[in-house]
């Protein structure tokens, strides 16, 4: 569909490049040239995360600017997101809304058909209809809901995440007069959305949309002025507001969102070697949180990927807004729990704990022996259902294709003809008949079938692959299904195999050997299923006892090829669970768990019970690690522990898997006797006794905190900011938690012409614009700011925007320059924007550079380099902090005072 979008401001800008990413053409019309040259050139005009390389990849292409408003004409839909600045008393200014309707108006007077015009802007309950609807109708000379439609479509975008909001929003608003043209051409926009993220679309009438923007923004402020109102009090007494705010949020009518005075949640900062579970379009990896930054965010913006995440006993992939990644010097907590678990984070990080069946969010610094942690208990799944090895071979740089050769199914020469016909461009190519020497031989070379698959009579689910000539020759599928028998082959490998280099052989390519290593007696059984599946596959192999093993040995470099590929690992030392198998359906996830148990496992029958746990150990802290994802994704948790002997060279690692229910759940991975001997185990059980190392809830399943270590360390921590439930899986499956409005006036305004007087609105917005002073009231009680140095720290509405609309540092500033003050600010990315709004004041190059010399400091905004700050406060002349967003650390050496804290 061909969108235009009228206006590139914050909102305009942002929607156009989102909906060129939705695979629309999009024409954006602004009156500014130079943002029409910039927009054109692949640069975007604001500063909003996400949108830099949106704008890039679409801008000047898919995405087109321009001043003429008559490029209207040729596109299906129009979006009105032009500015409604305020007057002085509150109210929406329409000036600028109601010339570009008359502008619409006239560019679409002279079309043919239908034209539907979207309000995207906020504006009261009534404008469209009785203002911006008649302009249109006047300047066009045409009929509303005949000739063109009209919509409401409000926006609820954030800065710094409004790229995200867009592209995951939690509703999608449409107001109409009930057309159904207009209802239908909207559906078709918004279709891509809808149908990825399953989005609720709410249909209305036009005025009741326009009240939904400013209804929820009302709210929220409502919300967030309560308590900061409660906050103050606080304050006046004492008390910490956020010890208060964390247990009035248990309270389910009250939720725990926006109830921090001040400023919500900061990020996760967990430490590097701490795991996530990601999943991008290619699939699923498990990753340190060092390698996901790294991978996904090492260029300053977020990639579009997910992680698993957690949601009142619920676990999906979420998207991943933000990534950071910051120096650290302070204390760390490590959360050690029963079964050996553990995460570390820093003192402040928010953890999930649960509490009567409700989950809480607590500071770690919070936690002691005996709270409880959920861990995961599922996995969704997105099978691959096969594997293309022909593809893969095709494309990578270690085969000649020319050196790759194809063994069908069948006969060659039943379909001699038909090849001939195919290859008969390709047989030309050589001074014999090649297509005679394929169907008497049997074969085909990959190239050739690349060239000319669409063409021949059968395709690749008929064909086997090889690399040698001259007999011998070891045959893999070119396709091969992803079952169960073939994850728990993958299970067999990474317990008892490994992948030897042989050169020996002549030529230039290393022969690839592929060994499973079993008991020579008691693994017999084990041996026989791992050729019986490759006798199902058509594999060559051969399979020796000897005294000390019963080895079986492929020969195939393509096989080899394939398992690295796959991310097995080459060795015991290389071991790791394939990133795509976290995908897989829990039946193929089990088959691969009990490949692994019956190779490297232990079934451990107690000699002075009639108890039987499951022991598996490895020297490859990664495979173990993916063990704990699979194990608990089927519901199991096990106990883990690491040891190391005076010889070793590197730790072992143990799962240790127990309690009746547990064992019963997993007894199937085995062969039949051991089903057996286990089941009469667990028949002898007298007593059904809960585990007491986990607790399995009508939710949640938990583990409890045995102890919390304590440690002062200088390292990199890394924070996630996730959609929707702001919580993720990581090390051992434990979950953790992650890390204003601005319509209100207007609504309030429009409430009194109508003759209502909204008391509730006018005092959250009372006490929302009473912070800043209180903020430079507690200034006043250590500093006489007039002629001193004070710097502002942080210029933005909220961090990762340059938007200076709203921000809390403008009446900052200006109370400061009433006391005298010589003001010196610092923000990232907004010092620009506010340089024009007070150009006299002075602006660091950074946060270090504003504090040298200062007599005091506000912190406004709460980006995250504020609270690495440390040192630079020792340069400060009179080192008095004021935190409104509790973002500094408060530390000896410097004055501290908490807004609400």
């Amino acid at each position: 569909m061909h969108v235009s979008v009228v206006g590139s401001g914050y909102v305009g800008t942002t929607i156009a490049a989102c909906f060129a990413d939705l695979g629309h053409e999009v024409t954006s019309v602004d009156i500014d040239e130079e943002i029409v040259a910039a927009v054109n050139d692949g640069e975007a005009p604001i500063h909003e995360p996400g949108l830099d390389p949106l704008v890039s990849i679409y801008g000047g292409d898919q995405l087109r600017a321009t001043t003429d408003y008559d490029a209207i004409r040729e596109t299906d839909v129009t979006f009105l997101a032009l500015p409604t600045p305020k007057h002085d008393d509150g109210s929406i200014d329409t000036s600028i809304m109601e010339a570009g309707a008359e502008s619409i108006g006239e560019a679409i007077a002279d079309k043919d058909g239908y034209h539907l015009v979207v309000v995207k802007s906020t504006v009261v309950p009534g404008t469209t209809e009785d203002t911006l609807t008649p302009l249109i109708e006047d300047a066009s000379g045409k009929t509303a809901g005949e000739d063109f439609g009209v919509a409401v479509n409000p926006e609820f975008l954030r800065e710094g995440t409004a790229v995200d909001d867009f592209m995951e929003p939690d509703k999608i608003v449409v107001g109409t007069d009930g057309d159904a043209r207009a209802l239908d051409r909207l559906a078709e926009v918004y279709e891509p959305l809808v149908l990825q993220w399953d989005v609720p679309v709410f249909e209305t009438g036009p005025r009741e949309a326009e009240m939904i923007k400013y209804a929820n923004n009302g709210f929220l402020a409502a919300k967030v002025s309560l308590i900061n109102d409660i906050g103050n009090i606080c304050k006046e007494y004492g008390v910490d507001a956020y010890e208060v705010t964390e247990a009035i949020g248990l309270d389910d009518r009250i939720g725990e969102r926006f109830l921090r005075s001040g400023v919500g949640w900061g990020g996760s900062c967990l430490t590097g070697d701490q795991r996530v579970l990601a999943k991008d379009e290619t699939g699923t990896k498990l990753l340190t949180l060092a390698e996901f930054f790294d991978h996904f965010a090492a260029d300053g913006e977020i990639d579009d990927v997910s992680v698993l995440s957690y949601d009142e006993g619920e676990f999906q992939f979420k998207s991943v807004l933000a990534a950071t990644r910051r120096s650290y010097d302070g204390e760390l907590h490590t959360i050690r729990t029963k079964m050996n678990k553990e995460v570390t984070v820093t003192h402040d990080h928010p953890m999930v704990t649960t509490e009567d069946g409700e989950s809480v969010v607590r500071e770690a610094q919070s936690l002691s022996e005996g709270d409880t942690v959920p861990v995961q208990t599922t996995l969704p799944s997105d099978p691959v259902g096969s594997f293309d090895v022909l593809e893969l071979v095709a494309e990578s740089p270690r085969f000649e294709n020319e050196n790759v050769y194809l063994k069908p199914s069948f006969e060659l020469a039943e379909v001699k003809d038909q090849l001939r016909d195919r290859l008969s461009e390709y047989n030309e190519q050589f001074s014999y008949d090649k297509v005679h020497e394929f169907t008497r031989n049997n074969y085909l070379i990959l190239d050739a079938f690349l060239e000319y698959e669409g063409e021949l009579p059968f395709d690749r689910t008929d064909l086997s692959l090889y690399t040698t000539v001259g007999g011998g020759q070891t045959y893999i599928p070119a396709v091969l299904n992803a079952n169960e028998d073939f994850w728990r082959f993958i299970g067999y490998y990474l317990s008892e195999g490994h992948v030897n280099d042989d050169d020996s052989a002549h030529g230039s390519n290393t022969r690839k050997r592929i060994f499973l290593s079993f008991h020579p007696t008691d693994e017999e059984e084990y041996v026989t299923d791992v050729e019986s599946y490759l006798d199902s596959l058509g594999i060559r192999y051969r399979t020796e006892t000897q005294e000390t093993a019963t080895q079986i040995e492929v020969s195939s470099r393509i096989l080899a090829y394939f398992l690295r590929w796959l991310g097995c690992g080459t060795g015991s030392y290389s071991a790791a669970i394939p990133d795509l198998a976290y995908q897989e359906n829990r039946e193929n996830r089990k088959a691969l768990l009990a490949g692994l148990f019956r190779g490297d496992g232990h079934i451990d029958y107690k000699n002075h019970s009639n108890a039987v746990v499951y022991d598996y150990g490895s020297v490859s802290e990664d495979l173990i690690q993916g063990m704990q994802f699979l194990l608990h994704s089927l519901g199991i948790v096990p106990s883990y522990k690491t040891s190391e002997s005076a010889k070793s060279t590197q730790p072992a690692h143990f799962l240790r898997i127990s309690s009746k229910h547990q064992i019963a759940a997993l007894k199937d991975m085995f062969l039949s006797a051991d089903q057996k001997r286990i089941q009469e185990r667990l028949d002898q059980y007298v007593v059904d006794v809960e585990p007491s190392s986990h607790t399995v809830g009508d939710r949640d399943t938990t583990v409890d905190v045995r102890e919390i270590t304590v440690t002062e360390d200088e390292v990199d921590v890394y924070s996630l900011e996730v959609a929707d439930t702001h919580t993720f899986v990581t090390t051992d499956g434990l979950v953790v938690h992650n890390c204003f409005p601005k319509d209100t006036a207007a609504i309030i305004q429009h409430a009194r012409d109508a003759g209502y007087e909204p008391r509730m609105l006018e005092a959250a917005v009372e006490v929302n614009d009473r912070q800043p002073e209180r903020l430079l009231d507690l200034l006043d009680e250590h500093v006489d700011a007039d002629g001193k140095r004070i710097a502002v720290l942080g210029l933005a509405f909220k961090p990762g925007t340059d938007d200076i609309r709203n921000s809390r540092a403008i009446p900052v500033i200006e109370g400061l320059r009433e006391r005298g003050a010589e003001v010196v600010a610092y923000d990232p990315v907004a010092a620009g924007e506010m340089a024009e709004r007070f150009p006299e004041i002075e602006y660091a190059e950074s946060a270090a550079a504003a504090l040298d010399g200062a007599s005091g400091a506000v912190a406004v905004t709460d980006w995250d380099e504020f609270g690495t700050l440390d040192e630079e406060f020792d340069a400060m002349t009179d080192p008095v902090v004021v935190d409104g967003r509790r973002i500094v650390e408060r530390r000896e050496g410097i004055t501290y005072e908490g807004l609400t804290w």
